[in-house]
């Protein structure tokens, strides 16, 4: 790891570059790692807007893009449910696990200057990760093609960097486990979440059309997938819960055995 200045890099993922305790007492330090598995990725720390991002350059292309077309393409997140005291020691679990999966895109949790101000409506999405879903719009790589002539790759966006709903799945199993084992306490589920453990949880945040306004807005939890109190669970494996969110979006899942809209 280099000197400390202004800016680390680590060569390698462990032990953890990004630990909690570092980054916030020091949150303007550029922090970056690159991990070499089946393919190099550049990790790197954004500390902004009362988050702690850990990001790549495809992941700020991303948020890019979902900026530039107002928020209205495929928006999914898994959030996880944690006491904003624990936070420090999940950000360490998740951001490991992250690095060993060689997650691409990013992850942030809510920084410890916001945690007075956490919104109760928020409650249970202390900590996100972006899962990435391809859409015609990004067909031709996305907003970077044309600007950075000789680094496309780092920049591109496709359905070859969609993970499937089994990588996610194993993903929540660890990240359930892991979180467990250091004995994190979750807030219980995030209201309009679909439930996917006693942590994790998932959510597509893309904006939905409020026909009294005329306009697109951020899907309030009333419109998610708890939203009608329906009690009992989605009668399906994790697995499966996954593939039906991805393929129905921002329709609810109809459980299968009672029949009743969640």
């Amino acid at each position: 790891m280099a000197t400390r200045t202004t800016c680390e890099v680590a060569l390698r993922s462990e032990p953890n570059p990004f630990h909690w305790e570092e980054i916030e007492n020091e949150p303007k330090v550029q922090r970056n790692c690159i991990d070499r598995s089946f393919r190099s990725t550049e990790y790197e720390i954004l500390h902004t807007g009362g988050f702690v991002r850990l990001c790549t350059d495809r992941g700020r292309v991303y948020w890019l893009a979902q900026n530039e077309h107002d928020h209205r393409l495929p928006d999914w997140k898994i959030h996880f449910s944690v006491e904003l005291s624990d936070i420090p020691r999940a950000w360490d679990t998740l951001t490991e696990l992250f690095l060993k999966e060689a997650c691409d895109f990013g992850m942030k949790a809510v920084a410890g200057e916001a945690f007075e101000s956490w919104p109760p409506e928020q409650r249970g999405r202390e900590i996100t990760v972006y899962i990435f879903q391809n859409h015609a719009a990004y067909n031709g790589g996305g907003p970077m093609m044309g600007y950075c002539p000789g680094n496309e790759h780092n920049f591109w966006l496709g359905p070859e960097f969609e993970r499937a709903p089994d990588f996610w799945s194993h993903f929540v199993e660890e990240a359930e486990q892991r979180l467990s084992a250091a004995n994190i306490r979750s807030r219980g589920l995030a209201h309009g979440d679909l439930k996917l453990g006693h942590y994790a949880s998932l959510r597509n945040e893309a904006f939905i059309f409020e026909a009294a306004s005329g306009l697109y807005i951020y899907p309030p939890n009333t419109s998610g997938w708890n939203a009608v109190g329906h009690p009992c669970p989605v009668h399906l494996p994790l697995q499966g819960r996954l593939e039906m969110a991805f393929r129905r979006g921002h329709r609810r899942l109809r459980c299968a055995p009672c029949r009743r809209r969640r």
